[in-house]
């Protein structure tokens, strides 16, 4: 293989492996980017802390609410039973009462507004829940996806290296000392192609006898873009 057929091999596997280099480094990005995952883990956890809180207290409520019921009751059965006679007594527990039946229906309307709330509460639980195992699902299958990928990329990766290392052989140092130099000035596309008279990357004629050396096989380089020119 001529120097100049390796050079642009070289170029074409110098690319392509910088091609690679980005999509791996895309890839590492979205792994490790776990934001929406861990957004959603925290609303699921605040959700759910959330409807216990409200279970909790809605069963206050009714704990409360039951007691008071059965100490109205009893003040009641007490009142009207004729036990009690004495009138001071009896005023006792009439006030009582009325106290308690108050204390009830305040606590009816106490426990009708927990358990709106504990049922908006539960339906936000379960919402967060259904769209932290969404989530769940659809990041694993991506991990798994773009794993795959890497594989197939980093396999395909090496192979380029091991021939790079094989092709760079047959270029001479200086042209190879010219080629790195020349990458970061030409948007790492340090060679050119002569089409008839024409560089096939800038456009710009070349002159005759720079045409003479690369059909002869030396170096030339492109007075248009300043690349290195092969036929």
């Amino acid at each position: 293989m001529p120097w100049t057929d390796a050079l642009l091999r070289f170029q074409d596997i110098d690319l392509e492996l910088q091609r690679l280099n980005q999509r791996l480094a895309e890839i590492a990005a979205v792994l490790h980017d776990t934001d929406a995952l861990t957004e959603a883990q925290r609303n699921a956890e605040q959700a759910a802390r959330a409807a216990a809180t409200a279970r909790k207290a809605q069963k206050d409520i009714e704990f409360e609410l039951q007691r008071t019921q059965t100490e109205l009751q009893q003040t009641e059965q007490r009142l009207y039973s004729g036990s009690v006679t004495n009138p001071r007594q009896l005023e006792d527990l009439q006030a009582k009462s009325q106290s308690l039946r108050k204390w009830v229906a305040k606590l009816e309307d106490d426990l009708l507004e927990a358990m709106v709330a504990r049922e908006e509460a539960e339906a936000a639980d379960t919402q967060a829940s259904a769209s932290l195992k969404h989530l769940t699902t659809k990041r694993t299958t991506l991990e798994q996806n773009l794993a795959a990928e890497r594989a197939v990329l980093q396999t395909r990766a090496q192979t380029l290296q091991e021939e790079a290392a094989r092709v760079q052989e047959r270029i001479p140092p200086a042209i190879m000392d010219s080629y790195r130099y020349l990458t970061s000035r030409t948007g790492g596309i340090p060679v050119a192609r002569l089409n008839g008279d024409i560089c096939s990357m800038c456009g710009v004629e070349v002159l005759k006898p720079i045409q003479r050396k690369i059909k002869n096989g030396e170096e030339a380089y492109c007075d248009g873009c300043r690349r290195l020119l092969v036929a």
